[in-house]
């Protein structure tokens, strides 16, 4: 497989990205024969676990910058080139699109009225609205749009303002339109009404007081599109608001944009001239290009990474856990895994650390049902590690088995199991790290199951999860930052995407009480609370993330990292450092050329 000038670029796994997950897409958020004898409980009580390891390390959503020297008399200026894996589903309207590479490059060009400044704390900050909205009350929130705010000066929008009214637009062309075209939908389903009360006013109001609300109008839903170009966006025409403009998307190939001269946002940004992305190649070419400096910061996984750093060690490098994860679900309403007694089995019996170890060389977290990226609302790691199939150490492991053994003899005793029991997992999952084939070894070594594992595509696979087709399914999916976002929709009763058919009470008590609840503080022990629900429930199981890992020269100063996609638009703040040895010193110490 080659890419441009004839190069040939990696075809396995460079980070997430490459395996094609989409964020929300249908049905797969809330994760893409041999005859064995009845396996019988350990003579043997196991020896206690562990010491409990060390809790997963946090990162910063951006690494601070190194100091500026006095001859730094301007950030203005240069173009960042960086690799990267990306990839589209071919819908460039960001209301309908699925791609979370697309949305991300989409966050460069289009406004919405907040953003945030840290989605691992869930913090967040203005970006169209020119300050937090005034909260009369716990149902109304009231926004003024920058009155600096301009569209493009590009035709048919002429650099004209930013008003109310096209924020309304953008809004309500998703919240009454039909689910199948807009897929976020649904998140709007809080807000009862929005209006533009005057050019430069939006007021949104919910029927109760919901938790969530600010996050909507940070989260990609939120992007403010002018009504002109409604119907007519594509990978050649994008013009939005934000820190950028569009210049070029070619599928697999490249992206670029460059600096918008109007943009309204503070400390004189964007400081770039522009930004390009390509895949990553080869390690001998990724060398050369970082050597010559046609290339200033790489997206890798662990051992890309690894022998990047061991060939030009004066690389900075910068880690970001990420939403982004691996899981397992289950059709709850469906035999054989309406027993919750097998759902168990399964699940404690599973190894989370062989994954680890074996797709990212231990790169990365375990998670429970929240990605441990999100810090605000994840079950905390020394908890996590005193649930069934998450124990540390040998000892641990021995308990999970037991566990796991006890409960699958218990269903066992009752009912019988069919053969063999099928899986689906999509055809590139399964290509790039045979997560399918590592579960049906695993069940097989530790409980004797027979597994078949059935490699479908990504839209087929949404379509049986949707449909009730595909009962035991493991995917990829990216994860969100609102902790509604995590819960509601997919374990709530009355959730859009609860494809699990899960009915439970309590869940749905402790679902509607977060919503309702407006303390931080509160509302993060409910949703641990949920999250330990879900543990028990086992209807599905957010197994591992893997820890992205960014290198870059040092002369790129605040190069924004964070647990998601759609947040780039703080490279807004990104600048060079044309006085940093690294950009005045090539391979050699020969003086380069301004970039």
């Amino acid at each position: 497989m080659t890419g441009p000038r004839g190069r040939r670029r990696y075809s396995r796994r460079w980070f997430l990205g490459a395996l094609g997950a989409t964020a929300g897409a249908a049905g797969l958020a809330a994760l893409g024969c041999d005859d064995t004898e009845e396996p019988v409980l350990p003579d043997i009580t196991p020896e206690p676990t562990d010491e409990p390891e060390e809790p997963h390390p946090t990162y910063p959503s951006t690494p601070a910058p190194d100091p500026t020297r006095p001859s730094q008399t301007s950030r203005q200026g240069g173009t960042l080139r960086y690799a990267a894996a990306f990839s589209s589903d071919g819908l460039f309207d960001p209301h309908t699109t699925t791609s979370a590479a697309l949305l991300g490059q989409q966050s460069l060009i289009y406004s919405r009225l907040l953003t945030y400044e840290s989605q691992v704390d869930g913090e967040l900050a203005p970006d169209l609205a020119a300050g937090m909205p005034e909260q009369p009350d716990e149902l109304t929130y009231v926004f003024t749009v920058n009155p600096e705010a301009r569209w493009q000066d590009t035709e048919p929008l002429n650099g004209r303002a930013v008003t109310a009214e096209d924020v309304l637009g953008s809004i309500e062309r998703q919240r009454l339109g039909r689910a199948q075209d807009f897929p976020r939908k649904g998140r709007w389903d809080q807000i009862t009404s929005v209006e533009a009360p005057d050019g430069e006013t939006v007021v949104a109001r919910t029927a109760e007081p919901f938790a969530g609300t600010l996050a909507r109008f940070a989260s990609p839903e939120g992007f403010v599109i002018p009504p002109e170009l409604e119907g007519d966006l594509s990978s050649t025409l994008q013009a939005g608001s934000g820190p950028f403009r569009w210049i070029e998307w070619s599928e697999g190939s490249h992206a670029s944009v460059a600096r918008n001269d109007g943009w309204y946002g503070p400390d004189e940004g964007p400081f770039l001239d522009g930004i390009s992305t390509v895949p990553p190649r080869s390690l001998d070419e990724l060398e050369a290009d970082f050597r010559t400096r046609e290339l200033d910061a790489v997206e890798a996984g662990f051992l890309q990474a690894q022998e990047i750093k061991r060939r030009l060690p004066d690389l900075r490098e910068v880690r970001s856990a990420v939403a982004r994860f691996y899981g397992m679900r289950f059709l709850s309403a469906a035999p054989p895994y309406d027993d919750p007694r097998l759902r168990k089995a399964i699940t404690v019996a599973i190894d989370r650390r062989e994954m680890l170890e074996r797709f990212f060389h231990d790169s990365g977290t375990l998670n429970p049902w929240i990605s441990a990226a999100v810090q605000q609302w994840s079950l905390p790691q020394t908890e996590l590690q005193r649930q069934p199939g998450y124990r540390p150490g040998d000892g641990g492991r021995d308990l999970d088995l037991r566990d796991a053994l006890e409960a699958l003899n218990a269903y066992l005793e009752e009912q019988e199991l069919p053969e063999p029991m099928e899986l689906f997992v999509t055809a590139n999952l399964e290509e790039t790290l045979n997560m399918g084939g590592l579960i049906a070894s695993q069940l097989r070594e530790t409980l004797g199951l027979s597994v078949q594992v059935n490699r479908v595509g990504l839209e087929e696979l949404a379509l049986r999860l949707s449909e009730g087709e595909a009962p035991w399914a493991v995917g990829v999916d990216n994860g969100w930052i609102e902790l509604d976002d995590w819960l509601y929709p997919y374990f709530h009763t009355n959730g859009a995407g609860n494809t699990f058919v899960l009915r439970d009470e309590e869940m749905d008590a402790m679902l509607e009480a977060q919503r309702a609840e407006m303390s931080s503080e509160r509302r993060q022990q409910i949703g641990y609370d949920a999250q330990r629900r879900l543990l028990e429930l086992n209807v599905g199981a957010n197994f591992v993330s893997e820890d992205v890992i960014t290198l870059f020269w040092p002369y790129v100063q605040l190069f924004p990292v964070d647990a998601g996609e759609a947040y780039q638009d703080r490279f807004a703040k990104t600048w060079i450092d044309r006085t940093h040895p690294s950009y005045l010193q090539a391979a050699g110490g020969a003086p380069t050329q301004a970039l």
